[in-house]
């Protein structure tokens, strides 16, 4: 179920209730991420085949590399959730993005951003080497100019210190890592071409063809219940 402030959003006069299922799932130009050097970087400032703090297939805080963006776009103004969570930890993402939830005896899920609500639990990376339980606070909703969604290896990343999935709009990390199996293979080919190959800048503007070609069939090979409406 969505929160109740992105309920409020959907009824404010002037802004565009259809972003609530855009076709992709970002955070804002300012979020942050942790490179593998141990410097804070923008995801506006995020180069593909740099390497950033994500989860790995044990659940453990890991680097992996960045592989392309799903969506880059720095103009375009987009509705966000904006959590405030324990810890002075406070993330900025589309209603649709997933993020790893944890409920009270620690099983971990991925669920829509949409629908945390205040005393949810979200993971929060501590150091970069832990994982822990942070209690949601505050659930509000803002409109904010800029739309970074970074795709690594592992298929999550960790931003501004809160525990992510790469994906949306479908609520199965499984089956969304599962369809981008053919991109990690053609990334691991071209490496095998460009060993010492040095991360470049994304002159991408808008969402990867990949990921639309995916989000323009999604409705018609996925069962309504895993997608985000």
């Amino acid at each position: 179920m969505k929160n109740k402030e992105y309920k409020k959003l959907l009824s404010i006069p002037g802004l565009d209730s259809s972003q609530a299922s855009y076709t992709s799932g970002c955070f804002t130009a300012s979020s942050t991420v942790v490179t593998e050097s141990g410097e804070r970087r923008r995801l506006s400032d995020l180069r593909i085949g740099e390497r950033v703090l994500s989860i790995d297939e044990d659940g453990r805080p890991a680097f992996s590399e960045v592989m392309l963006f799903l969506d880059r776009n720095s103009d375009e103004e987009r509705q966000f959730v904006h959590i405030e969570a324990d810890g002075n930890t406070h993330l900025s993402v589309t209603p649709s993005h997933l993020l790893m939830s944890v409920d009270s005896v620690g099983s971990r899920s991925f669920v829509f951003a949409d629908s945390i609500e205040e005393g949810d639990l979200l993971l929060v990376a501590v150091n970069g080497t832990t994982l822990v339980p942070r209690r949601v606070l505050r659930v509000s909703v803002a409109v904010s100019r800029g739309v970074f969604a970074p795709l690594t290896r592992h298929g999550t990343v960790i931003v501004d210190s809160v525990a992510a999935s790469c994906y949306a709009l479908v609520e199965s990390q499984s089956v969304a890592h599962w369809s981008f199996l053919p991109v990690r293979a053609a990334t691991t080919i071209s490496r095998w071409f460009s060993a010492t190959k040095v991360p470049e800048a994304s002159r991408q503007n808008g969402i990867h063809w990949y990921a639309k070609a995916l989000y323009a069939i999604k409705d018609y090979v996925l069962p309504a219940k895993l997608l985000h409406h």
